[in-house]
């Protein structure tokens, strides 16, 4: 009998410990709440440093486009454009930078900024899965608990 309450003890928080996980990596990877912004557009990147770093762009998604936003100026990206997302190799407060890869005029240009992914915030997961479903051919990775 005590070696069956040894192994239940020992089994029990393990899969608690399992479900746990794969409930907050499917939350992750199902956007429920998406925030938008009071012009109708849905914010995906943050600046993780404190003191604001040298590039003041923030990036923004609709139904069809990618804006980058700097000092009012707005460049759109078409969502037929993207080629390739995938995450890049620079974490910096435990927010891992994403890079854009897209084709504009016949030439490769790319767009990198960390994503601001949260709990309460899907927006970027939500990019993802519109930039999937617009452009079925494009290279757009998953979000996984080792790419965050």
């Amino acid at each position: 009998m005590q070696e069956i309450i040894n192994i239940i003890s020992v089994a029990l928080p393990l899969v608690f410990l399992y479900f746990l996980m794969t409930f907050c990596i499917r939350t992750v990877r199902h956007p429920k709440r998406i925030i938008t912004e009071s012009n109708g557009m849905k914010k995906i990147s943050t600046n993780p440093s404190i003191f604001g770093g040298s590039s003041q762009k923030q990036y923004y998604y609709d139904d069809e486009y990618l804006y980058e936003v700097k000092n009012d100026v707005t460049y759109k990206i078409a969502f037929s454009e993207i080629i390739q997302i995938k995450p890049g190799y620079t974490k910096i407060n435990n927010r891992r930078n994403w890079l854009v890869s897209y084709h504009k005029n016949g030439v490769r240009k790319q767009v990198e900024f960390f994503h601001n992914l949260t709990l309460f915030n899907h927006n970027f997961s939500g990019f993802l899965l519109a930039v999937k479903q617009a452009n079925p051919d494009a290279d757009v990775k998953t979000l996984s608990f080792f790419n965050l």
